[in-house]
């Protein structure tokens, strides 16, 4: 298990949500992650390539600075657990992991369990001191940890995993691998040549399979890994921009620079300046 996991994620908000109507009609994004567990109700997550549906008991994870719009039925009850949370270090082999934004849980002991546990934080949520704000983070940690078990089939009786299809097992199996030689190779220049020779298939069914179960094309998963690799970076203060950028697989600065506002608005040197100065 990566070591970053072990950190607590940072909870910026946390409530029930009854979902302005604003959301539905408009892309929209968040400068943190995104995490939604449907009480009641459906939602279909829209991103500019693809849509997925959720319903009660589902979990919605979406990574920061990712436009996409929230599509509800206005006529009918709507709300969910929704946190905003950032994760540092993690988020990227968090994200990694998932099979795509939506979770669907489909062991009625497991939903139970996580409804359970964010129930006993809204209802015990108290953050007027700094120790009920770390036990807010710390329940919230667990639900994240929880997700990840589920995700990856390590929990206990989850069957989800028997029951699936050779050709549903064979497309996880295909976005596992493109994910990890992705997280493994982003300072090389990456081709979707060189990903579907590796593992055996056609660059248009391994390009056609990753974007409709991840959400993403390969060129903006690619980019999301190589932009949270690069903050990192920045924000440690040991290099500068041009050496950031190429420690990410950019040769370009002044292109990096621009991919790099695009993806989180605002400049690199802002997060460096942001920084306290290094003793030397």
């Amino acid at each position: 298990m990566e070591a970053s996991f072990d950190q607590l994620p940072v909870l910026h908000s946390f409530g029930v949500r009854l979902f302005d109507l604003f959301w539905r009609t408009h892309f929209h994004e968040d400068r943190v992650c995104e995490f939604h567990f449907i009480r009641h109700g459906k939602l279909r997550l829209e991103f500019t390539s693809r849509g997925f549906e959720a319903g009660p008991g589902d979990i919605v994870i979406i990574p920061a600075n990712t436009r996409h719009c929230d599509k509800f039925d206005p006529g009918r009850e709507f709300e969910v657990f929704m946190a905003s949370f950032s994760w540092g270090p993690a988020e990227v082999p968090f994200f990694a992991r998932l099979p795509g934004p939506v979770v669907h849980v489909q062991n009625d002991e497991q939903r139970g369990r996580i409804r359970q546990t964010l129930e006993g934080l809204y209802l015990g949520a108290n953050r007027d001191t700094d120790f009920d704000q770390l036990l807010c983070r710390s329940i919230f940690h667990t639900v994240l940890l929880s997700v990840l078990k589920i995700t990856t089939g390590q929990s206990s009786g989850d069957s989800s995993a028997e029951q699936l299809s050779a050709a549903d097992k064979k497309k996880h199996w295909l976005i596992a691998e493109v994910k990890r030689y992705i997280n493994r190779h982003f300072q090389q220049q990456i081709t979707l040549d060189d990903l579907s020779t590796f593992l055996g298939v056609s660059q248009y069914h391994l390009s056609r399979i990753f974007n409709e179960e991840s959400g993403f094309s390969l060129p903006e998963y690619l980019t999301m890994i190589r932009m949270e690799r690069a903050k990192v970076l920045l924000s440690e203060g040991r290099l500068n921009i041009s050496q950031v950028a190429y420690q990410v697989g950019y040769e370009d600065s002044g292109y990096f620079s621009k991919v790099f506002k695009k993806h989180f608005g605002q400049s690199p040197s802002s997060i460096t300046l942001s920084q306290p100065a290094r003793r030397v």
